[in-house]
């Protein structure tokens, strides 16, 4: 095979990645939207998980390379490689889970406009956010919609169907920020975090 046609292949078959997982996340919220709430997998197993606690991974400031070194495939997006100067950071070894958003929400963190960015405040206002995508309230119980239809939202599972805006705003109102898409990368070169998650 050439390299002229491992590359086209290459593309190609990353690009059908791309459009697969966009067919999945619009048929999850166009079931979302049907008021029948109906699963579209019915036999899925939703994992209740285990509560982990987060810790903190420090990491020195260093001028590093970021982007796409030439090996395997990348998108365009991802050159090109070029060195960039971080400060010290830290990275929690957990992603942030419901029991943490909730007490986010309970604590009116769509109802003051001290955490958010003003754009981020306007769309709140704007789009009437009480919650992340795919949460309700049923019950006084708060609901997520997931593929394998309506569940009670579990407190071990990682949050996620945040925006940004809301993203940040939770870190703000915890006391921390979000991390830079250079610090992820320099973060992943030096962590598994499939063995963390």
């Amino acid at each position: 095979i050439s390299d002229q046609l491992e590359h086209t292949i290459s593309v190609g078959l990353n690009h059908e990645q791309q459009h697969q997982e966009l067919m999945l996340t619009d048929i999850k919220h166009a079931f979302f939207c049907n008021p029948l709430l109906p699963a579209y997998d019915a036999d899925g197993q939703l994992n209740r998980g285990e509560m982990f606690d987060s810790d903190w991974v420090n990491f020195s400031g260093r001028i590093c390379e970021i982007g796409h070194d030439g090996t395997g495939f990348a998108f365009d997006n991802e050159s090109p490689r070029h060195r960039v100067l971080l400060e010290d950071f830290s990275l929690a070894t957990q992603p942030v889970n419901c029991r943490e958003y909730m007490d986010f929400i309970r604590d009116g963190g769509y109802e003051r406009p001290d955490h958010w960015l003003s754009m981020g405040w306007a769309a709140v206002q704007q789009q009437g956010w009480r919650a992340p995508l795919y949460w309700y309230e049923q019950d006084n119980q708060w609901m997520v919609y997931t593929s394998a239809g309506p569940a009670a939202v579990c407190d071990s599972w990682p949050v996620c169907h945040v925006s940004y805006f809301e993203a940040d705003a939770f870190a703000r109102w915890a006391g921390y920020r979000l991390p830079t898409e250079f610090e992820w990368e320099a973060a992943s070169d030096k962590l598994d975090w499939g063995s963390r998650w």
